[in-house]
């Protein structure tokens, strides 16, 4: 299908799939303002555009609809790369921080302030109640718009944004934009998406549906055969090499426990093969090609349920110490499942895989008999953590390209050396 829009003023004429995803589209057309933070739900607003006028979710429409269609994206805000009076606004208050979504923030607020001059609270709650951001509260946006709307008049004027302290100082203590602001209230190239080049192979994978389970059977012959597809990567082909996923200085006190692939599958979305082809839609396709059967065994499903005396046992492999192996441990390892697979401890820790603990300790300080004799209240209480998410709106990705004899690594990570060192052994590189 042949369709005709304006585009940032521009007109465009495209050949495309009728059905295809907007979003994807104007991202690959450069416009790199229009993210996906949510698989294409539409509920982070990363993809905001202006389409014909209204403030729409670019994952939301088919290439179908853009015909005749006029299209705005942040990329139209500034000129000659100069930041537009929303964006310098931003930038001043300290609104900007992951940026991720910072440039469809700009264009939201944007759009509201050519339709209301000095909008209300309520306005602009209202405008900017599609847009999720993590790092910044409303009162940050309300002095956006104060600060926008004074210079309308104004050019030079301010507001107070924070309380700066200690005169004697040059930075410490003042107000300072972070010093890539600029570039990520733009769109500009600085994330892991926008350095992936054209001819990119695209990784897609297959995931364990069960929480416990055995693969029984697995048959990657259909999806190795189909044209497009590279490679196909399972337990029965990784590297028989064990790490662990937390970001840890070596040698890691985690239990190395993690291989690339395992026969096991041990929680929802384990990993169960990797196809890498010279698509996405080709890697969806040969997902489906793949032949699995389990042997699904009794979940863990809490706390409780991982202490009790008969619980299943998540990690059953045999054990390997670096250093401080327990005398216990060949009369441990005799009770093991014997599936070619074993977990690498690199000096105690307290782990005690056969009660699924990963890791204890136990300890005191000073008399305890005598502060319990001493204090005059007692209390017993059982805490319980939950874990943290910190819901970026950066997708998990990563883009991999040899640059010579050298590995390059883009990704969403903010343990790039112990990424570094992991991915060094798993592929045999020395790394530098």
């Amino acid at each position: 299908m042949i369709i005709h829009f304006t585009l940032n003023g521009a007109p465009q004429e495209l050949t495309v799939n009728p059905g295809e995803n907007v979003q994807k589209l104007l991202f690959n057309m450069g416009m790199h303002s229009v993210r996906n933070s949510d698989d294409g739900f539409g509920f982070a607003g990363s993809d905001a555009i202006i389409f014909n006028g209204n403030i729409v979710n670019a994952s939301l429409l088919i290439a179908a609809q853009l015909e005749k269609a006029d299209i705005r994206t942040a990329e139209s805000l500034g000129k000659w790369n100069e930041l537009s009076l929303v964006q310098q606004a931003m930038v001043d208050v300290g609104v900007v921080q992951s940026g991720y979504n910072d440039p469809a923030a700009a264009l939201i607020i944007t759009d509201l302030l050519d339709r209301i001059a000095a909008p209300t609270r309520e306005e602009i709650d209202d405008a900017l109640s599609g847009l999720f951001s993590r790092d910044a509260g409303w009162q940050q946006y309300y002095q956006v718009i104060e600060l926008a709307v004074a210079r309308k008049n104004n050019p030079q004027a301010t507001i107070d944004i924070a309380p700066t302290f200690r005169d004697d100082l040059d930075v410490i203590g003042k107000h300072y934009p972070k010093t890539d602001a600029a570039k990520m209230v733009q769109a500009k190239p600085c994330y892991v998406e926008d350095r992936v080049t054209a001819d990119a192979c695209v990784i897609k994978m297959l995931r364990s549906p069960h929480a416990h389970a055995l693969i029984t059977h697995l048959d990657v012959s259909k999806a190795e055969a189909l044209p497009g597809v590279v490679h196909v990567i399972t337990h029965l082909n990784c590297p028989d090499i064990y790490y662990t996923p937390g970001g840890q200085s070596a040698p890691e006190p985690s239990p190395l426990d993690r291989r690339m692939f395992g026969k096991k599958m041990r929680h929802v979305g384990d990993r169960v093969a990797a196809v890498v082809a010279e698509s996405e839609e080709i890697a969806l396709e040969a997902l489906k090609l793949i032949d699995v059967e389990y042997e699904v065994l009794k979940p863990v499903m809490s706390i409780d349920e991982a202490m009790a005396e008969d619980a299943p046992v998540v990690h059953d492999e045999p054990v390997v110490y670096v250093a401080g192996a327990p005398d216990t441990l060949e009369d441990d390892n005799s009770h093991a499942a014997q599936r070619g697979e074993h977990m690498i401890i690199n000096f105690p820790i307290g782990s005690r895989p056969r009660k699924n603990i990963a890791a204890s300790i136990h300890g005191h300080i000073g008399d305890m008999d005598k502060g319990f004799a001493d204090a005059d209240v007692i209390i017993e209480r059982t805490y319980n953590s939950t874990q943290a998410q910190q819901c970026p709106t950066e997708t998990h990705i990563c883009f991999t390209r040899m640059d010579g004899d050298r590995l390059v690594i883009h990704a969403s990570t903010q343990v790039p050396w112990h990424l570094r060192r992991q991915v060094a052994r798993l592929v045999g590189m020395k790394h530098a």
